[in-house]
């Protein structure tokens, strides 16, 4: 069962930088299969209670990693996210002013799990069709939950730095990198040889076919049927190292 997986708790607040200041009090993980792979493809949306009372969403999408704040946008027109396709160019008034506006996703997710309240009458099992409309510097987003709700929204996808400010610290999930991972290998690889290497640790193997004797001064380390495996004792003339 697929699960929300970005950094935030429900009714923990997340302080940013002034004015930033939301609760989360809703997620909800969607679920899509992709009908050109055969695959599943995961993302959650988080409802957030946002300064001003606002309702801002939070989306971060399984497989692209990214993470997009979404708050709500005025547009007079009826755009209907199941009656467009990819590709198609319509004309929307944003900002005061007629746009051209290209989709460029179309589709529907299915809700596999929810959390939280919302401000929509959400079920598990409800599919949801959405598109995702570009203009030149913006993107609109349109969901549509049932007969009678369709919403508006902008958003804007959000890196590191851009999440600390909204949020107070990066909401995106942990990823271990590839640097780190091969200097805790190479760390517990050179620990492994430093004690092999040690002279507490210096044995002496042989055959049980050609072991007559113990080399003198030895000590039985181990032994198998294979073979007797000695320790034999570090020793000088004259001082260290000689």
């Amino acid at each position: 069962m697929a699960r929300h997986q970005a950094r935030m708790k429900l009714g923990t607040a997340l302080v940013g930088e002034p004015p930033w200041r939301s609760m989360p009090h809703g997620v909800v993980v969607y679920a899509e299969k992709d009908a050109s792979d055969g695959k599943w493809y995961h993302w959650e949306e988080w409802e957030l209670l946002g300064y001003q009372n606002l309702d801002y969403w939070v989306e971060y999408d399984h497989d692209t990693r990214k993470v997009t704040l979404y708050w709500p946008e005025t547009v007079p027109e009826t755009i209907d996210p199941e009656k467009l396709r990819t590709g198609q160019e319509i004309t929307a008034t944003v900002d005061g002013r007629k746009q051209k506006l290209r989709v460029g996703e179309v589709g529907a997710g299915t809700i596999r799990t929810l959390e939280g309240s919302f401000t929509y009458d959400l079920q598990k099992g409800q599919t949801v069709a959405y598109a995702e409309l570009h203009g030149d510097d913006f993107v609109l987003s349109v969901e549509k939950f049932d007969a009678r709700v369709l919403d508006v929204y902008r958003g804007t996808v959000l890196d590191a730095k851009a999440q600390k400010q909204h949020f107070g610290k990066v909401v995106a999930p942990r990823q271990w990198r590839a640097p780190v991972v091969g200097l805790i290998v190479a760390t517990l690889l050179a620990f492994s040889f430093a004690g092999a290497c040690s002279p507490d640790s210096r044995t002496d193997c042989t055959p049980r076919s050609l072991a007559t004797a113990p080399p003198a001064g030895s000590t039985v380390v181990s032994e198998d049927q294979n073979q007797i495996c000695y320790r034999r004792p570090v020793t000088g003339i004259g001082g260290l190292g000689k």
